[in-house]
Formats: C-alpha cells, structure tokens, sequence
C-alpha cells in the first residue's frame, strides 16, 4: 500500500497529479510530432518514451494518492460527498497512460534495432501507428479525467464566502 499522503502539508494527490497532466500529453504530443520522419525519431524518440514513462509513473501515484485522498475526505466530511465519474475516469487515464508508456518504449526499440532484428521494413510505421492512437488515448483521458478533478475543486469555489 502506499502511504504518501501528503507533500509539506498539502494533498500529494494535488501536486502529483499535475505532473502526470504535464507529461503524458508532452509525450504523446512529441510522439505524434516527431514520430513521422525517420530522423527525428532517431533523435527524439528515447526522451518522448522518458517523459511517457515518467508521466505513467505519476499517473500511478496520482492514482493512488486519489484514493488515499478519497478516503480522507470521506471520513472528515461524511458519505455524503460524491466525487462523480472522477475515480473511474482516473483509473481510465492512469491504463493509459501505462499503455502509452509501454507503447513509446516499443516504438523506440523497434526504430532503433529493426534492421539488426531483421523486422519488415514497415515495422517502425506499424509501431508510429499504434503509438499514435495509444497516445490519442492516453491523452483524451487524462484530459477528461482532470477536467473532472478540476471541477471537483473548482465548481463551489466562493460560494463559501460571506457577503461583508
């Protein structure tokens, strides 16, 4: 179980989350981009499949410090909060995120040693491909899935104030 709950005394949720709303879309953006011409993926497909492991990294902590959260919450304000589609559209964004990291990792094995593995020569577009819809996915749902969260946080924000 993980037992990171908070980060200098805010939600880790909070501030882990961004990091997997900042790179998975960087990386299956970087991806799409720079995945269509052979030269640019020899120069850039190792860092786009960095960045998309990393944001899957984060996109499990985000995950698992969103329960830890959800829970908190519940037991502070009661079973009556209601969190929407929220969490299962986190899990969505965070199978993803996961299939992407995995997917920009193959892309970068394939192109790099394809012809020492005797692949068909459309193996790099087959892997472009797929990596191009895993990354269409990947960043639809974690889209969706912090566009929830947000509202979530966001949608009563000063409707808590008193008038003076």
């Amino acid at each position: 179980m993980f037992l990171l709950t908070t980060i200098a005394g805010l939600p880790a949720h909070a501030l882990l989350v961004h990091a997997a709303v900042v790179l998975v879309p960087l990386a299956a953006i970087g991806l799409v981009v720079t995945g269509w011409k052979a030269a640019w993926r020899k120069a850039y497909s190792l860092p786009v499949a960095i960045i998309a492991v990393a944001g899957a990294g984060f996109a499990l902590l985000a995950k698992q410090t969103g329960g830890t959260l959800e829970r908190t919450v519940r037991d502070a304000a009661g079973q009556r909060v209601r969190f929407g589609e929220h969490p299962e559209q986190g899990d969505s964004a965070f199978f993803f995120a996961m299939i992407f990291g995995l997917t920009a990792i193959g892309f970068w094995a394939i192109d790099r040693y394809h012809e020492r593995l005797s692949l068909p020569k459309w193996t790099p577009w087959a892997g472009y491909a797929w990596g191009v819809v895993s990354a269409g996915l990947a960043l639809t749902t974690m889209v969706i899935a912090g566009h929830s969260g947000a509202k979530l946080v966001w949608k009563d924000v000063g409707t808590y104030a008193t008038a003076r």
